[in-house]
């Protein structure tokens, strides 16, 4: 559950920060009198700074999923684990630019349904947390 709160939390940092981070490693700010001029694609700071930030949280929170000795805790892992697993891989292949994604789109039968279904893939984690917690409480 931390690595999925994590994917979330990270989506929001880099819609917020990229384009300050970008900026700086373009020359165009400063940052405590230094400032970088390279050739860093926007694609790469977004990937690099949700990796990040999704790595630091789901490896310093402490949110366990499934204590219980019950039949689903196991399946309710497994479903969290796949599902932070797509929703990860899904935003970094959309933050690449469209010609890699067409491009990788066109060497694979599956990989389009991480872009063609990325609204789903934001969504299906809420009906999770929806679905196992309402089914806690009966």
């Amino acid at each position: 559950m931390a690595a999925l709160l994590s994917c979330y939390m990270g989506l929001v940092i880099v819609s917020i920060a990229s384009g300050p981070i970008m900026a700086f490693f373009a020359g165009q700010k400063t940052v405590a009198n230094t400032w970088i001029q390279a050739d860093a694609s926007p694609a790469t700071v977004k990937i690099i700074l949700f990796l990040v930030v999704v790595g630091l949280v789901a490896a310093k929170a402490d949110i366990a999923v499934g204590r219980d000795n019950s039949m689903m805790a196991p399946l309710e892992i497994l479903a969290y684990s796949f599902i932070t697993g797509v929703l990860i891989a899904g935003t970094v292949f959309s933050y690449l630019p469209l010609e890699t994604q067409t491009a990788v789109i066109g060497q694979t039968k599956i990989v389009h349904f991480l872009k063609d279904y990325y609204t789903i893939w934001l969504v299906a984690p809420i009906v999770l947390i929806v679905f196992v917690s309402s089914r806690r409480r009966s």
